[in-house]
């Protein structure tokens, strides 16, 4: 199967009882739910997610890069990052060429 890579900013949600919100450092497997653009319909995909520290936090998120088996998603789309729990929500800011 072939892997797309895609940018993307995301905005952590706090947790329960902590002042802030984390994302594991290094690349973490988690899930992707994101909404068809054109058909509406909500899909998960498996996904590995690394935290991009080279570019950055911005007041609004953090920049991460994540794979997935699927060429479902495109630059501007929103979703939800998912490990047990909600951990963020973000919109994608470009698809990487490999």
């Amino acid at each position: 199967m072939k892997r797309y890579k895609y940018q993307a900013m995301v905005r952590l949600l706090p947790e329960a009882g902590a002042a802030t919100a984390a994302l594991p450092s290094g690349t973490s497997r988690m899930v992707i739910k994101a909404e068809h653009r054109e058909t509406h319909a909500s899909k998960l995909f498996s996904s590995l997610v690394t935290r991009d520290d080279t570019i950055g936090a911005r007041n609004s998120g953090i920049n991460v890069t994540f794979v997935v088996l699927s060429d479902y998603l495109g630059a501007g789309e929103l979703f939800a990052l998912w490990d047990g729990r909600d951990l963020g929500l973000g919109v994608i800011t470009r698809r990487i060429f490999v």
